[in-house]
């Protein structure tokens, strides 16, 4: 407690000193941002709009807009450094294979003068939508570029947090580029410092394909994914058209529509790093605690409270009703359904929460977050069958004071859930359809792509759809249920291999040893 307080002490003093002299905040975990692509670009751009409205940066003046000193100004250089004059300079890179399209993020009106122009790397030779050309053919010209920016910025940060990326999984260039880039920056990052690697995911979305190429696109980003990254934020359009139409009630949502519910997200996923609060946290332990799993990084958001202008006088905005919002499926941003009750007669498999994180923003107090986030899970709760035991406390959150860019309380829920494989079915069933008939192979081979690799992409892509299978198939509960204060007792019927069996045993360890904290309802307690 007293090293709790003189870091808060020191934590306030510090941001007095660069108050006084006009500086940022420090708070010594910087990130790096890349956006590659047409639709990576426009997502970041919508990003870096909501993080000058949270920070109230005046574009046009490049300064602070009636803007607290503290806690409320933040840590800004967890995404800016200080230019001359207090000018905030982006510490993003935009990449792209068509210089039209970086020319339109560029010469954006909101904030395209923030850019540093060297930041900004691109060519005019197009990728054609094809994987292999973005890849081996235009790609490592620009991939140099790339380290040669990473690296000067990470000479400038007092210690590297992370990279993060926003592409499409789509396209030619969001894709192969995007896989060189990575398995360049890899190499570079982990010689030197280890980083968390991070993207922001634009998924295939369901029956809104425009790219003949995307199923073969597609498998070997997944690819590049499960290989350079440590977790993977998944977005898709139909998502997050839906999200538009039925909860923010818009008939005809736009693409801006759809990248500000993104840039939300991106926003409050990245706000326990930017501000202060009763519960802190950095990506290292927003990573951690994401992925319980080797190799089931890939995770899926929501945002709440999502509710119409017309129709916010009518609901209340409690802890409860909030977290109520976060956990439905109207407000999940990719294709699926983590509230999934199975059929065992149709072969469809039950939902599980692995692991979650809620981002909390606005003047919540912990103990009525921790109070509703425990009854959530609890035995006999609604929730409660998608909560298996073997991974108990499964929800962490962090809670930061300022409120996001509309000033009102919000959450986002990101969870790490078995219903992802959705996503990922699909894709293979897209794949087989295409490839059944060999079309468009010769596109890849004639850059360099051969029938081997895209074969190998698609098996891939099969194996981490089975390894949230395999999670989804497990028995909710290790532990008979017992009234009484005893030793747990290990369900033999539950517990199919050795894994499991290991995992059961250093659970029941944990709870008959002195480090577990029995939680006791406050009923029994009175």
């Amino acid at each position: 407690k007293v090293c709790a307080d003189l870091a808060m002490e020191g934590e306030h003093k510090e941001g007095e000193i660069s108050s006084k002299e006009g500086q940022f905040n420090s708070s010594k975990r910087e990130i790096i941002h890349i956006q590659i692509g047409k639709a990576g670009n426009q997502i970041g751009n919508w990003f870096w709009r909501q993080l000058c409205l949270e920070h109230q940066i005046e574009v046009d003046k490049h300064e602070m807009r009636g803007c607290q000193q503290g806690a409320q100004q933040g840590y800004l250089d967890v995404f800016f450094n200080e230019g001359r004059s207090k000018r905030h300079v982006p510490r993003a890179i935009l990449m792209d294979t068509n210089l039209g399209d970086l020319a339109s993020v560029a010469q954006d009106p909101k904030v395209g003068d923030l850019y540093r122009p060297e930041n900004i790397i691109g060519n005019d030779e197009s990728s054609g939508n094809c994987y292999a050309k973005a890849f081996h053919t235009e790609g490592p010209d620009l991939a140099d570029r790339c380290l040669e920016m990473v690296r000067k910025e990470f000479e400038k940060c007092n210690c590297l947090q992370g990279v993060q990326f926003t592409h499409a999984a789509c396209g030619g260039t969001g894709t192969g580029l995007t896989g060189l880039v990575l398995k360049t920056l890899r190499d570079y990052l982990d010689k030197q410092s280890k980083c968390v690697m991070q993207s922001f995911v634009l998924a295939p979305a369901p029956g809104m394909s425009e790219v003949v190429l995307e199923p073969y696109n597609s498998a070997l980003c997944f690819q590049d994914l499960l290989e350079y990254t440590d977790q993977v934020f998944l977005f898709d359009n139909r998502a997050l058209t839906e999200v538009c139409q039925k909860a923010l009630e818009q008939d005809m949502p736009r693409m801006t529509d759809l990248n500000q519910v993104v840039a939300k997200c991106m926003s409050g996923i990245t706000s326990c790093l930017r501000y202060t609060g009763p519960l802190n946290a950095d990506l290292r332990k927003l990573q951690t605690n994401l992925v319980p799993f080797k190799n089931a990084h890939f995770l899926i958001s929501g945002l709440a409270p999502l509710t119409a202008k017309a129709s916010e006088k009518y609901r209340k905005s409690s802890v409860l009703d909030i977290a109520q919002q976060m956990f439905s499926k109207d407000n999940v941003t990719v294709k699926c359904d983590p509230l999934n009750p199975g059929d065992d007669y149709h072969g469809i498999l039950k939902a599980r929460f692995l692991a979650s994180w809620a981002s909390w923003r606005g003047n919540y107090q912990t103990k009525e977050v921790d109070k509703v986030l425990y009854d959530f899970q609890k035995d006999g709760s609604r929730y409660d069958k998608f909560f298996p035991d073997w991974i108990p406390n499964s929800i962490a959150s962090n809670i930061c004071q300022p409120k996001g860019g509309d000033k009102q309380d919000s959450v986002v829920f990101t969870s790490n859930n078995t219903a992802v494989h959705e996503v990922f079915d699909r894709c293979i069933k897209v794949w087989d359809s295409v490839y059944k008939s060999r079309a468009y192979v010769h596109v890849f081979e004639q850059d360099g792509i051969s029938v081997h690799d895209l074969v190998e992409s698609r098996h891939v892509v099969h194996y981490i759809s089975d390894q949230y299978k395999k999670f989804a198939r497990w028995e909710d509960k290790f532990f008979e249920q017992s009234s009484g204060l005893g030793k747990p007792v290990i369900r033999d019927t539950a517990v199919e291999h050795d894994e499991q069996l290991q995992i059961a045993t250093e659970l029941r360890e944990l709870m008959d040893g002195e480090m577990y904290i029995k939680q006791v309802d406050s009923t029994r307690q009175g």
